[in-house]
């Protein structure tokens, strides 16, 4: 299992000017010792190529994989700019995947189905060029509240660049579901989290709140010891 975290949950120190990027960078590799990052587009102070270069430069230097972007809202049929804004930070920074939700159902849910869906298609011929996969994690409130919400549309658009982001904690996943990364929190199993993620990647956000860091590295460490129970166990099956 490879663990990734995100900025958004230091959305209060970054945005106060408590802690900048690069600082947050430097903590995740030392303080929690993680596998990669997710960089919140809302989180970058500067968006031109020489900063975005820097920081995954740093990211990589430090030895965490620059694994993705969080972006809110690309899939709104009004999002066309930060759609293509989302495409060349990814690029700049290295990112493989950006994580997003699907917009409100909307006065007309099935009107704005289709047209989200027909969005969701464009998109995810861009995401193709741009070498970047578009992971789509449930949320309350939007077109894909659970993960059959979000499965249902991205069937109908059927694209390998565009995917689902499950909590590692589903339930229905069938034997021909794969994913590029999970979502978990510190309040879930480590137990369950390690059997369901295997070798996946695991996104893990906590609630932003005063002490993120400490809510962190006790959950970076329980999933850690429940990975290497795992592997242990899998060896002895053997």
């Amino acid at each position: 299992m490879r663990i990734a975290v995100s900025s958004s949950t230091f959305r209060r120190p970054l945005a106060a000017g408590e802690l900048t990027q690069l600082e947050w960078l430097e903590r995740c590799a030392s303080a929690l010792g993680v596998d990669g990052v997710l960089a919140d587009v809302m989180d970058f102070p500067r968006r031109d190529a020489e900063y975005v270069a820097q920081l995954r430069k740093v990211a990589i230097d430090l030895g965490l994989v620059p694994f993705g972007l969080d972006a809110a809202g690309l899939l709104e049929p009004t999002g066309a700019a930060a759609r293509e804004d989302a495409l060349a930070l990814a690029g700049g920074f290295g990112a493989s995947v950006i994580r997003t939700a699907l917009p409100a159902p909307g006065e007309v849910p099935p009107a704005t189905f289709a047209e989200v869906m027909g969005v969701a298609k464009a998109f995810a011929r861009d995401a193709k060029a741009a070498n970047v996969t578009v992971i789509v994690a449930p949320a309350p409130g939007t077109l894909g509240e659970d993960l059959a919400g979000v499965k249902h549309l991205l069937k109908d658009v059927d694209s390998a660049w565009l995917r689902a982001c499950p909590s590692a904690l589903l339930d229905d996943q069938g034997p021909k579901d794969r994913y590029p990364a999970y979502a978990a929190t510190p309040a879930d199993d480590p137990a369950a989290v390690a059997a369901r993620a295997g070798r996946a990647w695991v996104i893990l956000d906590v609630p932003a709140g005063d002490r993120p860091w400490d809510g962190l590295a006790g959950a970076v460490a329980a999933l850690r010891r429940a990975d290497a129970q795992r592997v242990l166990a899998a060896g002895r099956e053997f």
